[in-house]
C-alpha cells in the first residue's frame, strides 16, 4: 500500500470512529443476548473499535495486496466472548452460523483447530457481517456493509492468550527451541485442564446432592432472598395498587391527555416496564422499591415527568401514558447513564417507547 492510499484511508476512519464505537457496541449487545437466549454461561463480552492511533500505525507502511478500503478490514471492530467450557465455544459456533453471514476464507472455527501437530492452544477466530435480514432493518442499516471480528475463548485460552505474548521475547535459536517445547507442553497442559473442568462439571451434576448452599442472614434477609421477575412486579402493583394510579394522574397534571387503558393494554405496559428495570439493572425488589421512593424526595418524580412533556409538548398530545407507562418514561430518563449504553433496539426499550408515542 503506498503512502498516499493509507494516508486516505487514514483519514477515512478518522471520520468514521465514531460510527464504529457504536457498531462495536452494539455488536456487543446482540451476541450477549444471543447467547445468553441460546442457554450458555457467559463469563464476559467485550467489543472496541480499533483506535485511530493503532489503525495508522498498522497500516502506513503496509506493503502492496493491504486493504483498499476499509470495508475489507474487519478487525476495525472487534467483540471477544469468553466462556467456561469448550463445549460452550462449540455452541457459540451454532449460533454464530445461524445469525450472521460468516468469511469462511478469513475465520478460523473450531474444526479447523483439530491439528495434533498446531502450536499452543488457539482459540476460534471469525469474521463476521450482518445477515440480509437483520441488514434491512432500519436500525441496523447503516452497518450492513460492515464486517467485524470475533473471538470466542474459554478463560484457560484467555490465559494462553494473554500470558504467551509476555513470554515470546528476542532471544538465542537454543533457547528460543527449549521455550517452544515448554510452551507446546503448557498449551497441551491448558487444554487437558478445560476438559478436565468440563468432566468434572459433568460429574458434579450428575452426583450432585439436590441441596442448596448455606445462606448466611443478613438484614432484611427475606426481601433479598425474594425473586424479582415480571411476576414479581405484577405482584407488587397488585399490592400497591395506588402508585400505578397516582402516576397515571401525575401524568394527566403535567399536560398528558388522559388515557384510560383496558386490562389488556395495561399488561402490556406493565411488561415494557419490566424489560426497561431489567436493562436499568434493578434486579432487586428492595433497589426498585428505593427507585419508587426517590421519586416522591422533593417531588423528583413529579418535575421529571413534567420536563418530559414540556420537552416534546407538541407530539406528546397524540401519547398514551399510563401509570406504567409513566414509570417506565422515569426509569428512562432517570437512569440513562445506565441505559445509554445498552442496546435499547434488542432489550424491547425502544419499541416500548414507540408504544407510548403511538407509533405503534
Amino acid at each position: 500500500m503506498n503512502a498516499t492510499k493509507a494516508d486516505e484511508l487514514g483519514k477515512k476512519y478518522m471520520r468514521q470512529h465514531s460510527l464504529y464505537r457504536e457498531y462495536a457496541a452494539r455488536a456487543r449487545n446482540l451476541l450477549e443476548n444471543l447467547v445468553e437466549q441460546g442457554g450458555i454461561q457467559l463469563y464476559s463480552v467485550s467489543g472496541e473499535a480499533k483506535s485511530t492511533e493503532c489503525f495508522l500505525q498498522s497500516y502506513d507502511v503496509m506493503a502492496d495486496g493491504a486493504p483498499s478500503s476499509l470495508s475489507d478490514i474487519a478487525d476495525l471492530c472487534s467483540v471477544k466472548i469468553l466462556v467456561h467450557f469448550p463445549e460452550d465455544v462449540e455452541k457459540v459456533e451454532r449460533i454464530i452460523h445461524q445469525e450472521f453471514l460468516v468469511d469462511m476464507s478469513r475465520s478460523v472455527t473450531s474444526a479447523n483447530l483439530d491439528d495434533p501437530d498446531r502450536f499452543g492452544y488457539p482459540a476460534v477466530y471469525y469474521t463476521l457481517s450482518l445477515n440480509k435480514a437483520r441488514g434491512a432493518m432500519r436500525e441496523w442499516s447503516k452497518y450492513k456493509d460492515l464486517p467485524f471480528s470475533l473471538e470466542v475463548r474459554t478463560v484457560i485460552q484467555e490465559v494462553w492468550a494473554a500470558n504467551t505474548p509476555k513470554v515470546m521475547l528476542p532471544t538465542d535459536t537454543a533457547t528460543k527451541r527449549k521455550m517452544q517445547r515448554k510452551l507446546f507442553r503448557v498449551g497441551a497442559l491448558l487444554e487437558e485442564a478445560d476438559e478436565g473442568y468440563f468432566a468434572l462439571w459433568e460429574s458434579a451434576r450428575e452426583s450432585g446432592m439436590p441441596v442448596t448452599a448455606p445462606v448466611v442472614s443478613v438484614e432484611p434477609a427475606a426481601s433479598q432472598r425474594r425473586v424479582f421477575d415480571r411476576s414479581a412486579l405484577r405482584q407488587y402493583f397488585q399490592e400497591h395498587e395506588e402508585i400505578p394510579l397516582r402516576w397515571a394522574e401525575i401524568a394527566a397534571e403535567a399536560g398528558f391527555p388522559p388515557f384510560a387503558p383496558d386490562a389488556d393494554y395495561l399488561e402490556t405496559s406493565l411488561s415494557y416496564l419490566w424489560d426497561i428495570l431489567r436493562a436499568a439493572e434493578m434486579d432487586s425488589p428492595d433497589e426498585f422499591q428505593r427507585f419508587i421512593a426517590s421519586l416522591e424526595q422533593e417531588e423528583k418524580g413529579k418535575e421529571q415527568i413534567a420536563t418530559v412533556f414540556k420537552a416534546f409538548e407538541r407530539e406528546a398530545q397524540s401519547w398514551r401514558v399510563d401509570g406504567y407507562s409513566a414509570l417506565f418514561l422515569l426509569v428512562l430518563n432517570l437512569k440513562w447513564d445506565v441505559l445509554q449504553n445498552k442496546d435499547l433496539v434488542e432489550l424491547n426499550i425502544k419499541r416500548g417507547s414507540d408504544r407510548i408515542k403511538g407509533i405503534i
